[in-house]
């Protein structure tokens, strides 16, 4: 939160819509976990009325990426 907080970038509509979805949470558990956050948000560094969780995530050293990212690194197979 302090680090949304502190970009001047983001809109106060964002800072404050981001302090009540449960994004920032998730993300620290995965930092916490040494987890990977799944998202279908794509990294926009000059996002402003909203807050990306890609941003934050490369912000803080988070891996992420999309479902189908996901989908293929695990092996799944539709037939």
């Amino acid at each position: 939160m302090a680090w949304v907080q502190a970009h001047p970038q983001f809109s106060g509509g964002a800072k404050a819509n981001f302090a009540t979805v449960p994004d920032g949470w998730l993300i620290a558990y995965a930092k916490a976990k040494a987890g990977i956050v799944v998202t279908q948000e794509v990294l926009d560094l000059g996002a402003k009325s909203r807050v990306k969780i890609p941003n934050v995530c490369q912000a803080f050293d988070v891996p992420f990426l999309d479902t189908f990212k996901m989908l293929r690194a695990l092996g799944v197979k539709f037939s």
